[in-house]
């Protein structure tokens, strides 16, 4: 039996956390008390995190983040009394009629939107009405068109046809989404609602979320994978929640998506982590054959869910597995000096290192590895107990977050950090420093 801490804060809860402290600065602009000096305050962390490379300018009021839980997100940057300020966007649909957001959900966001029934329902129906999501998808074919200056033998416009091509739009506005081909076929919400309870073989599913997009033109729903992830070292829990979530795309411009993943998807951000942080991802086109599809999805992403409490259940191996700091430095410089080249002096750490031969530049390199180790073992020490699973977690945050990567600025280097992460630069190194932590977790 494990038990729920109430120390345990996920990915969600603090992404909300902090995003609703924005906002809350955000209202207090609008009081006339503080708000030159807050605006002021707030042009000043704008510039400088500008000079750090933390947002980087795309376009015209327009700025790209790097780092933190925004990392990847477009800001819009309006002036306020002469002054920069830097808001945070949700990107959901607000009905033109309700002047709500077309959001459902069983826990509130930080935006503060969309109609939130605590704990959830099961009702599929409730929560298409609640969310907003009766937004219907309309093909119609491509009309005939003429060419100026082409007639025919009569002398009037000649008349041609775009054979297989349909427009799709929004089927309560008319707004134009795209042009698709014939082969086409959108699925309707409800479908992917009974999708999901196929998926999990039950019904009565309690509902995360539900919500829609760029007017209607993609759709995300979410619900809890059954049991979770959970990590249980005698009474202390750090639970995993993984969520099963429909990403679908429905303009033609993109892939009917089926992810588990940490996050719940609340909006436009919430939803780019849940695809990028996704345990698994099963794309499919929007063909007739689609329906056909789900089976195989159910079967594939059934294997990752199966995965994931094998991986539960080993991470728990670890966090019942006590270490000392000795051997966590131990096993650093084994992890370190592995596979490398004798003369190969970048990287490594305490005892896999060679300090008679280090230049000035490598030993000022490999201190701050040392360095960046430690304190993360320290961290995750005072978090989860001296145990292997901490020593794990610290060498993984050492290489998503701590590793140097090269660049010769501030967004180079988180450039770089990102596309070893998409790349799975180092997944090859933490499955080994996994395999090994296991190993020596058998021997306890």
């Amino acid at each position: 039996m494990s038990i729920q801490t109430e120390a345990y804060v996920g990915v969600n809860e603090q992404f909300a956390a902090e995003r609703m402290a924005q906002v809350g600065r955000v209202e207090r602009l609008l009081s006339e008390e503080g708000q030159r000096e807050y605006i002021a305050e707030q042009t000043k962390n704008f510039d400088a995190r500008v000079a750090r490379g933390e947002l980087v300018k795309i376009g015209e009021g327009r700025y790209q983040s790097t780092q933190g839980w925004d990392r990847g997100e477009v800001w819009e940057v309006r002036s306020v009394g002469g002054q920069s300020l830097v808001l945070p966007q949700h990107g959901l649909d607000i009905d033109p009629v309700t002047k709500r957001a077309r959001l459902y959900s069983a826990v509130p966001a930080w935006h503060g939107l969309g109609q939130v029934i605590p704990g959830g329902i099961t009702s599929i129906d409730d929560v298409i009405r609640l969310g907003g999501l009766d937004v219907p998808a309309v093909s119609v074919p491509v009309p005939d068109y003429t060419v100026p200056g082409l007639v025919d033998a009569e002398g009037a416009p000649r008349a041609f046809k775009a054979p297989g091509q349909f427009i799709v739009s929004n089927g309560l506005t008319g707004e134009f989404w795209g042009i698709v081909g014939k082969v086409h076929k959108n699925i309707d919400v409800r479908v992917s609602f009974e999708f999901v309870e196929k998926l999990l073989g039950q019904m009565g599913i309690t509902w995360e979320s539900a919500g829609m997009m760029g007017g209607g033109r993609q759709v995300f729903i979410s619900c809890r994978v059954p049991a979770g992830m959970i990590i249980d070292r005698g009474g202390l829990d750090e639970r995993q929640e993984l969520f099963i979530i429909i990403q679908d795309t429905r303009d033609g411009s993109g892939s009917y998506r089926v992810l588990i993943s940490p996050w719940r998807p609340l909006c436009q951000n919430t939803n780019r982590f849940a695809l990028e942080q996704a345990v698994s991802v099963v794309k499919l086109r929007h063909t007739t054959g689609l329906p056909g599809q789900l089976e195989k999805v159910r079967r594939v992403l059934g294997l990752t869910v199966k995965y994931a409490e094998e991986f539960a259940a080993e991470e728990t191996t670890l966090a019942r597995a006590e270490t000392t700091l000795r051997e966590f430095r131990e096993l650093m410089a084994e992890l370190s000096a592995d596979g490398k080249r004798d003369e190969d002096l970048s990287g490594r750490v305490y005892g896999a290192r060679k300090h008679g031969d280090e230049t000035a530049r490598t030993k000022g390199a490999n201190d701050r590895r040392e360095e960046d180790l430690e304190a993360r073992f320290a961290e995750e020490t005072e978090r989860t107990g001296r145990t292997l699973y901490a020593a794990e977690q610290a060498y993984t945050g050492h290489l998503d977050w701590g590793k140097i990567r090269k660049g010769d600025s501030p967004a180079a280097r988180w450039q770089a950090r990102i596309e070893a992460s998409l790349d799975g630069d180092d997944d090859g190194l933490k499955t080994k420093a996994h395999a090994r932590l296991m190993q020596v977790a058998r021997t306890r």
